[in-house]
């Protein structure tokens, strides 16, 4: 089953001389873990903004029937620094008990009072932690990955390779994490 089909995807910023992207096709299926590198400032960012419809430019982005996708912003732009921790995350999981929310912050290295923690005072890691948590309990079965394994420490690396080895879905992610490439991944896009 398709999960994505990218077609002749154009995209310039206001007032820049050149399209950053330029004639971008790819195409995405069921359970794909692919993998978007290249050099910084090449348009990987813009790409996934442009995808998830942050961005709009030129060309044809069909995502397949039934396709829920959850994106995490290296920017960490949709944490609410008012908020704990267990707060943040219950907001966007409703449905789970509190103990399922605390035990997903605890495979990701929040345990005991860290929970209470507000959002504000958290480190650039954990912050990426949190949001992590967040897209794994979204229910979506299509993860949109913007350099997520940017300022983790190597706890945090594994129980994010982890998470995403046993998640039941399709990734598409942006990452120079070479050993995270190595062990995971399915397809490769150089921009």
């Amino acid at each position: 089953m398709e999960i994505l089909h990218i077609e002749n995807l154009n995209f310039r910023y206001p007032k820049a001389e050149k399209d950053t992207l330029h004639n971008i096709s790819l195409n995405i299926g069921q359970g794909d873990f692919t993998v978007i590198c290249g050099a910084t400032g090449c348009g990987k960012t813009t790409l996934l903004k442009q995808i998830t419809g942050r961005y709009n430019g030129e060309g044809r982005i069909n995502f397949g029937i039934g396709v829920r996708f959850a994106y995490y912003d290296q920017a960490q732009e949709s944490l609410n620094d008012k908020n704990m921790v267990l707060e943040e995350v219950w907001k966007s999981s409703p449905a789970l008990s509190q103990t399922a929310v605390r035990n997903a912050l605890a495979a990701f290295l929040f345990k005991g009072d860290d929970v209470f923690k507000k959002i504000e005072t958290l480190s650039g890691g954990e912050r990426a932690r949190v949001a992590i948590v967040k897209i794994m309990l979204s229910g979506a079965n299509f993860l949109i990955l913007d350099e997520p394994t940017n300022h983790l420490d190597i706890g945090s690396r594994e129980a994010l390779e982890d998470a995403i080895e046993g998640f039941n879905g399709t990734v598409l992610m942006v990452t120079h994490d070479r050993y995270l490439i190595n062990r995971l991944s399915h397809r490769i896009y150089y921009l």
